[in-house]
């Protein structure tokens, strides 16, 4: 189902909205007048994102959780994600919506999926910037490497550091602790 504005434009979010999508698939806007619907994950992805979330958790700032399932809608670059993982105030998870605002994540971070890696590597790398949310983590498991991507300015991100699974990453304030990739799962 299509749903246009008055003016004849689609209005992709309401559309989104009244999508029947099968369980376990993910539907998101990640370019320009289109939806993106992803099948389930596999279970060595899901693995490395349970993996993300056990470590991440004991570092989380005061009053901020992880979320696995909620959207990220950003409405001022019509884009919306449903990241692997992400960090917001408990406050603004606990809602009745089934989506956040950018304004509210502090990180986002992506598994590299085999059948999609150009929507990771590519276009959530410049929809996050874009929405300006610090931190980016990108575990890729077919090039076996984390990259943190953080400070956004003007829609880019301008700092990265790249390490192959194995070696710590270094994950910056307000989390403040090194990653453990070595037990991130390869494809």
């Amino acid at each position: 189902m299509t749903v246009t504005t008055p003016d004849g434009a689609v209005d992709l979010f309401t559309t989104l909205d009244e999508l029947d999508v099968p369980r376990g698939y993910r539907a998101e806007i990640l370019r320009e007048a289109e939806i993106t619907v992803s099948p389930p994950p596999i279970g060595k992805h899901q693995r490395t994102v349970m993996e993300l979330l056990w470590q991440f958790k004991p570092h989380l700032p005061a009053g901020y959780d992880t979320e696995v399932h909620l959207e990220v809608r950003m409405h001022h670059i019509a884009r919306s994600t449903i990241p692997d993982l992400f960090v917001a105030p408990e406050a603004a998870l606990d809602t009745k919506e089934y989506f956040v605002s950018p304004d509210e994540v502090i990180l986002a971070a992506e598994v590299v999926s085999r059948s999609n890696a150009d929507n990771d590597r590519v276009a959530k790398l410049g929809i996050y910037a874009a929405a300006a949310i610090p931190v980016y983590l990108l575990v890729d498991p077919l090039a076996r490497s984390s990259t943190l991507y953080s400070s956004p300015e003007n829609g880019h991100y301008t700092e990265q550091t790249t390490l192959p699974f194995g070696k710590p990453v270094p994950v910056p304030e307000p989390f403040g602790f090194e990653l453990d990739t070595s037990r991130f799962r390869t494809y």
